[in-house]
């Protein structure tokens, strides 16, 4: 019978909501506005999500689908369900990992922020034993200091607290393609959890998870998501498998990160024989531990496989950037010497994490030496496309950068759908004016054009619209008004919101332009739009949600705040509302946000703000 199901009210969907929004920024594909729209009035959704779901109505819409890089050229499916179905499947896992969390072993993770406290607090409690040992022992040799450096990386890489003579590293095969929903079912019943609740789990997972047109579900794999809805019930399955593991090694001895596991051990007979056990353990949930990256490791091969020494300097050079004690000259050639260092165990055990930490530091440096290797270092390893997009933007001239993205996204080994969404978000990046600005406009329109004629995901809208606006002259903005008519075809619903909206922010008569084309349309995408913007204008005053959405960003690379260009757009939305204490608040954030240390480019958008 219809009812109220225990876990999923008001509070508990407001709380996923605002999990969900802190996270939209970091998304691969992001909307045109973050979804400002559901922080309109998200008391009315909510209550509408909510009544739906008790009275057995509720239905989630078809998600986005998104492939991803991996290794090898290979390639991972990436689901962007629509937001009132995120929110609530973040609810529901949220109330199911609370209920089970005490079954949880004291080393498992599979929140990112929950690893990273861990390893910070293991690396400060290794600080800490250090100083105490070296008060009682005097350091004989160079040897013994760098033993002393590499028992913090060992703690801050491997969260172990005892020094084990050999490390046994594994994870699983496909994961998240490979959990079978009879497991999932299973490790429900062992915590509890409302029937009702469970149910409306196993509905969301059947609507989401990928299956070909008109086909039974076959019941086996989780929807790869980035909002850690997927990663908490998986994480749940894997409990079992946990608990075995401790019961033969030990608590202390057993780390997981999601499917990554660390496990240490006295010999390398005993490393086999715990390989012996996992893999019995994972084929009881009818899982396959992964045979490639399944290794037992000696101490020493355990620290060229987590790179501790090349850590350890890179961790000083970070210290060394915050404190500004040195010169940026003198920081790029010291990260150059550990880079040299470094390459000599090149392709070994956890690289990538390295090249990762090297391709940041040298931005924060102005570092050069990286430039050379970073075409061909995208291509081979597309994982890195951010980080070496972000290094090659900031470390050199803005023609340059976009004579690099130009040639990754045009050559034959580039297949990925992601890489070329991120190098083309990062040109909203780019500060330029001029001929170049009027190149990357008609980039831009190339790729709308692409988008309307199927030949490109339509999530590719969304960034060609925001360069449009960001680089665009009078032309571009007609080709946006032109987008509207678009609308009578469902399959370019993503190009007409994303050109409407943009569109919308010139001013209150393009506005006016915008409800017109809502007006006439049979299959209306533009209604709620229309009404979003209708709604801004009647506001009285910000309210707090919205201020956050306003705040300046920081880049990680060049090491300064910049203005989002999602964050431009909900600006320049906001100031279609012309009474005076929203257009005096408006004013307080730009003078605010100009003395914030932004560029002198961003300084000329936050003045078309409130111009």
């Amino acid at each position: 019978m219809p009812g109220k199901i225990t876990g999923v009210n008001k509070t508990s969907l407001w709380q996923a909501w605002k999990e969900v929004r802190a996270e939209l920024r970091h998304a691969t594909v992001r909307d045109v506005l973050d979804f400002l729209d559901y922080d309109v009035d998200p008391n009315i959704w909510i209550q509408r999500l909510l009544r739906q779901v008790n009275a057995g109505t509720y239905e989630p819409q078809a998600p986005l689908r998104f492939t991803l890089a991996k290794s090898g050229g290979f390639k991972r499916r990436l689901t962007v369900p629509a937001v009132p179905d995120v929110v609530l499947f973040r609810a529901a896992a949220n109330f199911v990992h609370k209920k089970a969390r005490k079954h949880q072993q004291p080393h498992v993770y599979y929140r990112r922020e929950d690893l990273k406290q861990a390893a910070d607090a293991a690396a400060a409690a290794a600080q800490n034993d250090l100083q105490r040992l070296a008060s009682l022992y005097r350091f004989t040799s160079s040897k013994s200091f760098r033993q002393w450096k590499n028992y913090e990386q060992y703690r801050r890489q491997l969260i172990l607290k005892k020094l084990h003579r050999y490390i046994v590293i594994t994870d699983i095969t496909n994961f998240f393609d490979s959990v079978l929903h009879s497991e999932v079912s299973n490790a429900f019943r062992n915590y509890p959890v409302p029937s009702r609740l469970i149910g409306l789990l196993f509905f969301l997972l059947e609507r989401l998870a990928i299956r070909s047109d008109y086909s039974d579900s076959p019941r086996i794999g989780l929807p790869v998501d980035e909002f850690e809805c997927s990663r908490t019930i998986a994480n749940l399955v894997l409990f079992p498998h946990d608990r075995r593991m401790t019961d033969l090694v030990g608590q202390g001895a057993y780390v997981r990160w999601m499917d990554d596991q660390v496990i240490g051990v006295r010999s390398r007979a005993e490393g086999l024989k715990v390989i012996a056990a996992v893999g019995a353990s994972l084929s009881n949930l009818y899982l396959t531990a992964n045979a490639k990256k399944t290794k037992v490791l000696s101490l020493g091969e355990a620290r060229i496989h987590f790179h501790l020494e090349i850590n350890a300097k890179l961790d000083a050079l970070e210290r060394a950037i915050s404190s500004g004690t040195k010169t940026k000259k003198a920081l790029a050639r010291e990260l150059s010497r550990v880079w040299r260092s470094a390459l000599r165990v090149e392709g070994k055990g956890e690289w990538e994490k390295v090249e990762k930490r090297v391709y940041r530091l040298a931005g924060l440096t102005g570092a050069k030496f990286l430039r050379r290797r970073a075409f061909r270092n995208l291509l081979d390893t597309p994982t890195l496309t951010e980080r070496i997009a972000d290094y090659m933007r900031s470390s050199g001239p803005s023609i340059e950068y976009l004579r690099f993205v130009k040639r990754v996204i045009k050559h034959k080994e580039q297949i990925h759908d992601d890489v070329e969404l991120i190098l083309t978000e990062s040109l909203l990046r780019v500060e330029t004016r001029g001929r170049m600005a009027q190149m990357i406009a008609r980039m831009a329109l190339q790729l709308l054009m692409q988008v309307a004629g199927s030949k490109k995901n339509s999530a590719f809208a969304v960034p060609a619209c925001l360069l449009i606006l960001r680089f665009g002259d009078r032309r571009c903005k007609r080709y946006l008004k032109g987008c509207l008519r678009e609308g009578r075809n469902v399959r370019h619903s993503q190009l007409l919101r994303s050109a409407a909206i943009c569109f919308a922010t010139y001013g209150r008569r393009e506005f006016g332009e915008v409800k017109r084309a809502a007006a006439i349309m049979l299959n209306n995408p533009l209604a709620l739009m229309v009404r979003m913007v209708r709604r801004i204008q009647s506001l009285g005053q910000i309210p707090d949600r919205f201020r956050n959405r306003l705040a300046l960003r920081k880049d990680s690379v060049r090491g300064r705040n910049y203005l989002d260009m999602r964050t431009f757009v909900a600006a320049r939305l906001i100031a279609l509302n012309r009474k005076k204490a929203v257009r005096n608040w408006l004013s307080q954030w730009a003078a605010k946000s100009k003395k914030s240390g932004i560029s002198a480019f961003d300084r000329r958008l936050v003045e078309k703000v409130v111009k």
